[in-house]
């Protein structure tokens, strides 16, 4: 590769990079992305010198890059929204390993949803809803100090409590409407899961004995738990569906 050529590529590479290429616009294509991050910096030496300032790929989910920083920062807000499975006997490293893999699952999720909601009007958020969100976090973790000890991004946090309010919102409108709870289930599930739940928590020892609640006095509850269940498996079928017809690719 000569002078004159790496020249002309690094200028090609430079507009490119000038023209925006982001998530959610243009995506870049897996030949542009190996040109920006190979001829751009030039020789093996310089690629070695220069690492740090790559960020890895981490998956492309429809053309759309999820990078090594999205799921490190997706890692530290998950300190304050908290998911995952039982990892109990797992040890430190493979926990790491297991939480990154979940959390680049998550991403992949998100990626999908975002496409959706790209589609759906009407589910602006206004900045009272975030900053009210916001406040709430700041006094449950101890402030902004505290924030900014765990290395949390504020604005990073803003977008993401944003895109979780949408996607609430999203969720409501596009699925919970459509939920429909009759009678008979929630007859049956008085009968065969709440009363049954009820006996076991009574014969605890130390445990004062509840007398069973009427159904009418637990009906509207028992409708709600019967409508989040529901709306959680149409929900996941759903998501099965997006990552179905998807274009999903993992680097490890």
């Amino acid at each position: 590769m000569n002078a004159e050529f790496k020249n002309r590529e690094r200028r090609k590479c430079s507009a490119w990079a000038a023209q925006g290429v982001k998530r959610g616009r243009q995506p870049l294509s897996i030949a542009s992305m190996l040109c920006w991050g190979l001829l751009c910096l030039g020789s093996p030496a310089a690629l070695t010198h220069r690492a740090e300032i790559i960020d890895r790929l981490a998956a492309v989910v429809n053309r759309q890059i999820i990078t090594l920083g999205d799921v490190e920062q997706e890692l530290r807000l998950q300190e304050l929204d908290p998911f995952s499975g039982d990892l109990t006997g797992v040890s430190s490293s493979q926990r790491q390993k297991v939480t990154q893999e979940l959390v680049v699952q998550r991403l992949i999720e998100q990626t999908l949803i975002r496409e959706q909601i790209q589609q759906f009007p009407g589910l602006e958020i206004d900045d009272e809803q975030v900053e009210s969100q916001l406040a709430a976090i700041e006094k449950k973790t101890g402030g902004a100090q505290k924030l900014a000890e765990m290395k949390i991004d504020i604005q990073a946090l803003r977008n993401r409590l944003r895109w979780q309010l949408q996607v609430m919102k999203f969720i409501d409108y596009r699925f919970r409407q459509f939920v429909v709870v009759d009678t008979k289930e929630i007859e049956a599930y008085y009968q065969n899961q709440f009363l049954p739940e009820l006996q076991k928590r009574n014969a605890l020892p130390a445990r004062n004995a509840l007398p069973a609640p009427e159904l009418s006095e637990v009906e509207e509850r028992i409708r709600k738990i019967l409508t989040e269940e529901k709306l959680n498996t149409q929900v996941e079928e759903w998501l099965a569906s997006l990552r179905k017809d998807a274009a999903i690719e993992i680097f490890h």
